[in-house]
């Protein structure tokens, strides 16, 4: 392969318009093969299309001297490309067992984190348009498909990671006024609050990627735990979906058909949701903080997953995200509809179901 443009991929960012003139991508380089090339893509794009590019790595502190390898190659390969760097240090391990998750998990969550904390202060500065650029890729996402439907999700996490989506700062805020978002009617909170969010490579393969590195003589490096087995996600891609493909070689590829029927149904029924709880819902204030009301007779007319999806809907008002709420949590809430009035329920995350008379009150305290 010559140097230059990858003409497929660029027609697919022109086509979706996922960088715009004037436009500022913050990419998340890691030194591995996928950012490695996400890095070279955006570079060469900059010859078709003017917008300003931030490489930052997250240093997570888990794997010593080669952590700190990675950090000096993505510095060295930035300077190479004439890419501005940021390095962000953090404890994973100490954040993990601070909050009890997962070394994985915790990882995502502070990697995540420092990406829209600076995408947001670069946005700020300037008063430009910023976004950043995620390196994942097909296997990836066929990946994520299969950890999470393990793991019983339901529409959302099926339906797998977007393309393009947004990174809400409003959503990480517990205090954030839940009746302007429902009077927004959107989901992506006020402008200047939002981060949009690329994966550009989500079309290509991880085979294919490493093809086109190898063409093109690039560097990247491998970390080693991405060998290690013990990891979940490191399993499913190392033995499982290999074997999956054994049994049908278009395996990966239907798993992301599945989530791309997942997904439209995940959008279908966050617009009826949104409708019926326009039409059936109040927004009311407690002494103890925001409360939305749903009319038990109309809810008692729906289908029973239409019921629990309305719950998501309204719990995702009330506090700008549904983390930690699952079937089990609205299965709960449908089961009160049935013991009537004065019927409770404690929730995750400060949030309370009530049956009042005629009315399903779900409060946030």
């Amino acid at each position: 392969m010559r140097k230059g443009i990858d003409t497929e991929l660029f027609l697919q960012v022109k086509k979706q318009q996922w960088i715009g003139e004037g436009e500022q991508i913050l990419l998340a380089l890691s030194g591995g093969a996928d950012s490695m090339y996400l890095l070279y893509f955006l570079k060469e794009l900059q010859n078709h299309l003017s917008f300003s590019l931030r490489a930052m790595h997250v240093q997570h502190g888990i794997r010593g001297d080669e952590a700190v390898e990675d950090a000096t190659f993505s510095r060295q390969q930035a300077e190479l490309y004439q890419v501005p760097f940021l390095e962000y240090t953090c404890s994973v391990p100490d954040y993990a067992e601070e909050n009890k998750l997962g070394i994985e998990e915790a990882a995502r969550t502070l990697r995540y984190k420092a990406l829209k904390e600076e995408a947001l202060r670069w946005q700020e500065e300037s008063g430009r348009k910023t976004k950043i650029a995620l390196a994942h890729h097909m296997d990836d996402q066929a990946e994520t498909i299969l950890f999470h439907l393990i793991r019983g999700a339901g529409f959302s996490g099926i339906s797998g990671m977007k393309a393009e989506g947004i990174f809400s700062e409003v959503q990480d805020k517990l205090n954030k006024d839940a009746t302007d978002i429902a009077m927004n009617k959107t989901k992506e909170g006020n402008q200047e609050d939002c981060i949009p969010l690329l994966r550009p490579l989500l079309f290509l393969r991880k085979e294919e990627i490493l093809k086109r590195l190898e063409e093109l003589e690039i560097p990247y490096r491998e970390d080693s735990t991405n060998r290690d087995k013990s990891y979940a996600r490191n399993y499913l891609r190392l033995e499982i979906l290999p074997a999956l493909e054994k049994i049908n070689a278009g395996a990966v590829k239907h798993l992301l058909e599945a989530a791309e029927l997942f997904s439209e149904t995940e959008a279908y029924f966050q617009e009826k949701t949104a409708e019926w709880i326009e039409r059936y819902g109040e927004w009311e204030q407690s002494s103890r903080g925001k409360c939305i009301s749903l009319s038990i007779p109309q809810l008692k007319k729906e289908n029973a997953l239409f019921r629990r999806e309305i719950y998501k809907e309204a719990i995702f008002l009330l506090r700008g995200n549904t983390t930690e709420f699952g079937k089990l949590h609205y299965h709960g809430i449908d089961r009160l509809l049935k013991r009537g009035n004065g019927g409770r329920l404690s929730l995750p995350k400060g949030v309370k179901a009530e049956v009042e008379q005629k009315r399903l009150l779900l409060e946030k305290f």
